[in-house]
């Protein structure tokens, strides 16, 4: 029992570190990045016939979690998927910050509505290098589409979990 406790305090030492979707809890809307009705932690999200627990974003919106405590290289995996089939489409940027650094590690546009591999959950896997960063975040942005119309802008994110990488 305590060698389990201590790989569950020091999980990058015996184990990935995981976040699963109840790590949806600790994300948050960034001030002037949306409104609370733009964010919901958890929504059952189908598509092409898988359901998902997901959190689901609506342009324009950005959500930030801490990774304090976190440091040296990992791989951020999730699924995501737009909600609708219309629409011009919408961008989603990953990005990481740590004091009043803030960059841009991923980013992509999603066309559910033009583009039928976009009608489904898209595996998505984004390295980040935490090293030296003791106050890191994570964000996800979602914006609009090449003409910036926001109608059926929905991102649905889901299986959100980072591990050690080698």
């Amino acid at each position: 029992m305590f060698l389990f406790a201590l790989c569950v305090v020091f999980a990058s030492g015996c184990a990935p570190a995981r976040m699963t979707q109840t790590w949806a809890d600790q994300f948050s809307v960034v001030a002037g990045g949306g409104t609370r009705d733009s964010f919901e932690r958890h929504s059952t999200v189908v598509r092409n016939g898988k359901q998902k627990d997901a959190m689901r974003l609506v342009a324009p919106i950005t959500v930030r979690v801490g990774l304090a405590g976190l440091s040296g290289r990992f791989t951020l995996r999730l699924v995501a998927t737009p909600v609708f089939n219309i629409g011009d489409g919408l961008q989603m940027d990953i990005l990481v910050g740590s004091g009043g650094d803030r960059r841009r590690v991923y980013g992509r546009y999603f066309d559910a509505g033009r583009k039928a591999g976009d009608r489904d959950w898209i595996p998505l896997e984004v390295p980040l290098d935490l090293s030296g960063k003791s106050d890191a975040y994570l964000e996800i942005q979602i914006s609009g589409g090449p003409q910036g119309d926001l109608v059926a802008d929905w991102l649905a994110v889901a299986e959100m979990r980072m591990g050690n990488m080698p």
